[in-house]
């Protein structure tokens, strides 16, 4: 599973720069759903195996996986408010984001930049702020303000969000893997028809509710969770190694071919095939799997901040291009990130070990 997750962090690495060559890999917005549908799959296999579902075992749960999501995350923010603050000193001017801070101020909307600002604190809420869009002064619902930005670049993490949402869905987890298949299946196809409904009927401000909106994502989380029990119903199929290997290539090509596939069913496609075959991905992990997969989170949340410092040493002030090579940002993302896993993210691991082994006593 690690090299999914990879490649999927890889995959929205390319789609904030470029994608090397002409390779069809899946785009940023939908590696985002899959991650969704992989984290749905983990959520239910540890709370399966590892996690008693009473009072002890919840509260382990959530403080562990807030020990993954948290540290590494507010590291990388302190990361880019030193940068921001080093920008202003060194050009002599103000960084387009905080102008927009200030015309949004001056049009009254303070108090969604005061909101805006705890949600990065405490990430809880971030979905929702992003269901807004803005230009100067102007603030409003997605989709309703013409040449609108999304809410979400006024953030230093601006692609927090989407922890926002895996946060909320640790939330209800442990309620929602103690429910049938069918109530699970019944949630799932009603959150897409949902989706669908709203694509019809506002399909301006659609894109912003059916993209940022955590309940709206619930559908994508379930798919991994019915993925887990479609797992332990078949367990003989996935013992055997040829069925595992073919079945995880398959998934591969979803990804890495996922620009060859028709517009129209390429989303549904590539997550009913993710469903299904997560059980091949999770078999198929070896020790560059495992390494690979835990650079996967620090990727994803450090590589906006070494595009604008690569910018800035590349002279984004002079020239104004705002592309990096994707290559060059998925390197040396890769290197920071590995810092920050060796820092923060192997400590913190070592920590909730620690604790794991006293639950089980």
């Amino acid at each position: 599973m690690g090299w999914m997750r990879f490649l999927l962090a890889a995959a929205v690495v390319f789609h904030h720069s470029t994608i090397p060559g002409s390779l069809p890999l899946v785009d940023g917005h939908q590696a985002v759903r899959l991650f969704y549908i992989i984290s749905g799959f983990y959520m239910a296999l540890i709370l399966g195996r590892k996690y008693p579902l009473n009072r002890n075992g919840l509260w382990m749960f959530y403080t562990n996986r807030a020990a993954r999501i948290f540290p590494i995350y507010w590291a990388v923010l302190i990361g880019a408010a030193v940068f921001y603050g080093a920008a202003t000193i060194w050009t002599q001017r103000i960084p387009e984001r905080f102008q927009w801070y200030n015309a949004l101020s001056a049009g009254g909307h303070r108090g969604f930049l005061v909101g805006l600002g705890l949600s990065q604190l405490i990430l809880v809420g971030l979905d929702g702020f992003s269901l807004f869009d803005f230009q100067g002064s102007t603030l409003g619902l997605g989709g309703t303000v013409i040449g609108g930005k999304t809410a979400g670049f006024l953030c230093l993490v601006p692609q927090a969000w989407t922890l926002g949402v895996e946060l909320m869905f640790y939330l209800f987890a442990p309620i929602l893997v103690t429910k049938k298949s069918r109530w699970l299946i019944l949630i799932c196809g009603g959150g897409f028809l949902i989706r669908t409904a709203l694509s019809v009927w506002k399909p301006h401000e659609s894109v912003s509710l059916n993209y940022f909106w955590f309940p709206l994502q619930i559908p994508f989380f379930l798919i991994g969770t019915l993925s887990y029990r479609w797992m332990k119903c078949c367990p003989d199929l996935w013992r055997s190694r040829w069925a595992s290997i073919g079945a995880g290539w398959m998934a591969f090509l979803f990804v890495l071919g996922y620009g060859w596939i028709p517009v129209g069913v390429a989303p549904l496609l590539s997550c009913a095939a993710m469903g299904l075959l997560i059980p091949a991905l999770f078999q198929m992990d070896g020790r560059v799997g495992v390494f690979l997969g835990n650079l996967s989170y620090p990727i994803y949340v450090v590589h906006i901040l070494v595009k604008w410092i690569l910018l800035g040493f590349l002279g984004v002030e002079l020239t104004g291009e705002k592309k990096i090579p994707g290559a060059l940002l998925l390197a040396a993302s890769m290197c920071v990130a590995f810092a920050i896993e060796n820092l923060i993210g192997t400590r913190v691991e070592a920590w909730r070990a620690k604790r794991m082994q006293a639950l089980k006593l």
